[in-house]
């Protein structure tokens, strides 16, 4: 009886897999005008299956049993549509929706609310995404929206010191982050000296950064790829918004051209304080400025052209005349990055879909000191072509979705370039590092299947090249992102990628700089390159669209760069001569719980890293804390509806200090001077010692006029640093005289400061 028992259990078996095996899915996309609809809605009767479309605007359906099924998609400003079909087989469905008479403004929270659902069913983790509402809903300094201070809000992403727009993501250094501004890549990311970044809130469409599970499409950098998109939609009336702030000033137009087929859109921010102090007698020296522009041409359903542009700068003009003589000491700094980009997108749901992009990207410094017949300059710059071409298929047939591409890109950067006259010359020479060009290349295929109910794989291979004079470096790049389904609402993800880098960023600080250092690949200098591995577990709460990610991970890295001690690289232009290179670390846990809808949204977020560094000439090869080691980094971040004219905002973040290595004692030693002795210090291990930790509350209230009105308004008002604490800048040495001892002081940056705004559009 046994044996019968087993084999008719076996057969049970057997008659479930294939039953489950021959389960037909529904794929599809939602679109209208030739657009994609991103987070339509659709439900399937009678088997009560209620779905949405991802960014793109595809769905799959699964787990449908086969016969008569009635679909209906709705998508907010737009006419439903009611579908009914006899469901034998895999099936592919296009469905177009016609727009209603007057397209609500709600649409763009409809299309936020489902953000999360997308990244917990997709293979990939490590990634978050942020809406314009994030940014512009938080308090920050000055009521200035900002995408850089938001995302360091988030888990993985580390600030550096207070106020700074530098992201260490993973244990990685600053220049390790590939910032992309509609595919042009932005190697200064700061304003202000560090206080701003570069990217006006008003032309930001969609911003997506990818700390782990990297796309085989993306490369170049070692620890994330942060994806800026502007506006691209074909704008159906013209409009007119702006905002002053007690920072800075900005205006943004979108303009239909061509109604459904071309748009324009053109966005300028500018600081004004020092016009305005100058009215009372003040002289601020100092202002930046950025413009944005684009276009975008929809010559039918299939195609969509769009033309970027960004051009801004950093102005310091500073005049110090001591005597009133005319003869002072004049100093200039001026800084800025220009891009411009191209993108055609092909748009084919039977076939194959391509995307032809070129891009032009440029940054500059020029510093500029003189006094009387005397004159220092320095300069650098960097700047790059480049362009690549992709190709997506996906088969509903074989559940296989196939992306492949190629990209190059040309590196062109003159280091260091000083020029000094007068008698200063006789102590600087003027000098010039050689100019260095290096080809980037790579392609890629990546693809993903699901092989059951449960279980999905995205395996991709990008092979990358440096391309030098005399030198060539190839370097393989396998990525493999795996999601078991464990629930409907829950699931693992498996990830690990390798990575490669050709430019290395050079610094004397630990925070960076404008006149920070931009370096290729040479013959003796290497590619970084880094394996990361991360393990998560996701959780969707959909009925209130809450979001649990629990991610852990491991890198390492070889040929990092690093620098003998004492180098001054400001004043160097032999730098390869000073440059070593090591290995890195990184490990740690991130955890989110995320609400992005309804009266009560925002997230909490919390970090537990560890960073290591080892040089073979530092402290005799043994490895040490890196700089970017903060042990602790949390946040918690708040936005509560109060009515339809009233919301709260309130943000407090957590993180541990930074490293550095102190001076611990002094022995004296015979000298021929004054006194015969001198005095040598005697340091700690590098980065032994940790800054005080820090802590903020940002608090901020928003009011706007009745809904619905032409002319919209809103004020935004709120505290930055909320119980004044001065969180630390960095480390002073104080000499106590009375004991002939050092001290080491941390004096900190802003107070309780309050802020205000206006923002407008009609």
């Amino acid at each position: 009886m046994s044996r019968y028992r087993l084999s008719l259990f076996l057969l049970i078996c057997f008659c479930s897999a294939k039953s489950i095996a021959q389960t037909p899915v529904i794929k599809g996309t939602v679109e209208s005008e030739g657009e994609r609809l991103p987070s339509a809605t659709l439900q399937l009767f009678p088997d009560s299956i209620i779905s949405t479309t991802d960014t793109d605007g595809r769905f799959l359906i699964r787990s449908v049993r086969p016969g008569s099924k009635t679909l209906i998609i709705t998508y907010t400003g737009y006419k439903s549509l009611t579908l009914a079909f006899q469901l034998r087989s895999d099936t592919l469905i296009r469905c177009k929706l016609q727009a209603a008479a007057a397209q609500l403004g709600e649409i763009v929270v409809e299309s936020e609310r489902y953000q999360m659902e997308d990244l917990f069913k997709a293979t990939r983790s490590g990634t978050n995404l942020l809406t314009p509402k994030d940014i512009t809903s938080i308090p920050v300094l000055g009521g200035e929206a900002d995408v850089i201070k938001t995302l360091q809000l988030l888990p993985g992403t580390l600030k550096g010191v207070e106020g700074s727009s530098d992201i260490f993501v993973r244990g990685g250094a600053a220049d390790q982050n590939l910032v992309l501004l509609d595919g042009a890549p932005v190697y200064n990311t700061s304003h202000l000296f560090g206080f701003l970044s570069v990217f006006n809130p008003d032309m930001l469409d969609r911003v997506e950064a990818i700390n782990g599970a990297f796309p085989a499409s993306f490369g170049g950098r070692l620890s994330s790829i942060l994806n800026i998109e502007t506006k691209a939609r074909v704008p159906e009336r013209a409009s007119v918004s702006g905002d002053v702030g007690l920072i800075a000033s900005r205006l943004f137009a979108e303009v239909p051209i061509v109604e459904n087929k071309v748009g324009l859109w053109v966005a300028g921010r500018r600081t004004y304080i020092d016009k305005v102090l100058g009215l009372v007698g003040q002289d601020v020296p100092y202002y930046f400025y950025d413009l944005n522009g684009k276009i975008t041409v929809r010559p039918d359903d299939k195609h969509q052209i769009e033309f970027s542009h960004y051009s801004g700068e950093d102005i310091l003009e500073w005049f110090r005349d001591g005597n009133n003589d005319g003869d002072g000491f004049t100093s200039s700094f001026v800084s800025g990055n220009n891009t411009q980009s191209f993108k055609w997108s092909y748009i084919n749901p039977k076939k194959w879909s391509g995307t032809l992009s070129a891009f032009r990207t440029g940054y500059r410094y020029n510093v500029l000191n003189s006094f009387e017949e005397n004159e220092l300059v320095a300069l650098s710059d960097i700047s790059d072509v480049g362009a690549s071409y992709t190709l997506q298929k996906d088969s509903v047939s074989t559940g296989l979705n196939v992306r492949t591409g190629i990209s190059w890109t040309r590196h062109a950067i003159s280091p260091s370039i000083i020029n000094a006259q007068g008698t200063v010359a006789e102590l600087i020479e003027s000098s010039a590092s050689q100019g260095k060009l290096v080809h980037e290349t790579a392609a890629f295929a990546e693809a993903d299947r699901e092989l059951n109910n449960k279980l999905t794989l995205t395996a991709g291979l990008r092979l990358s090249a440096g391309i030098l004079d005399e030198r060539n470096y190839v370097i393989p790049e396998p990525r493999l992102a795996a999601r078991y389904e464990l629930k409907d609402d829950e699931a693992l993800k498996f990830s690990y990628s390798r990575m490669a880098q050709y430019l290395h960023r050079i610094s004397n600080s630990a925070a960076s700089t404008p006149t920070d250092v931009w370096y290729t690949v040479t013959n003796d200098i290497k590619p970084q390159t880094s394996h990361q591995f991360s393990v998560a577990w996701q959780k969707l709460l959909p009925k209130h669209d809450v979001f649990i990610s629990a991610e852990s991970y491991y890198k390492s890295m070889n040929n990092l760069i690093g620098f003998e001690e004492g180098t001054n690289l400001f004043f160097n232009t032999d730098f390869e001569s000073k440059l070593i290179q090591g290995r890195g670390r990184a490990y740690g846990f991130e955890f989110l719980v995320r609400k992005q809808s309804g009266k009560l949204s925002g997230w909490i977020s919390y970090t537990l890293s560890w960073s290591w560094r080892q040089f073979n000439e530092i402290e005799d090869g043994a490895w040490f804390y890196s700089r970017y080691d903060r042990r602790h980094n949390g946040a918690v971040v708040g936005q509560y509806k109060i009515n339809n004219r009233l919301s709260a905002s309130v943000v407090w973040e957590f993180i541990s200090g930074a490293r550095f290595t102190p001076i611990i004692g002094q022995y004296t030693v015979l000298a021929p001077t004054l006194t015969g002795v001198d005095l040598i210090p005697i340091y700690s291990d590098i980065n032994a010692v940790k800054l005080a930790d820090t802590h903020r509350l940002d608090v901020g209230l928003k009011w706007t006029n009745k809904p619905g009105r032409k002319f919209q308004w809103h004020w935004f008002a709120g505290v930055y640093n909320a119980y004044n604490r001065a969180n630390p800048l960095g480390i002073n040495i104080e000499e106590d005289e009375s004991n002939n001892t050092l001290r080491y002081t941390q004096p900190g940056l802003f107070g309780l400061l309050p802020f205000i705004s206006y923002g407008f559009k009609f």
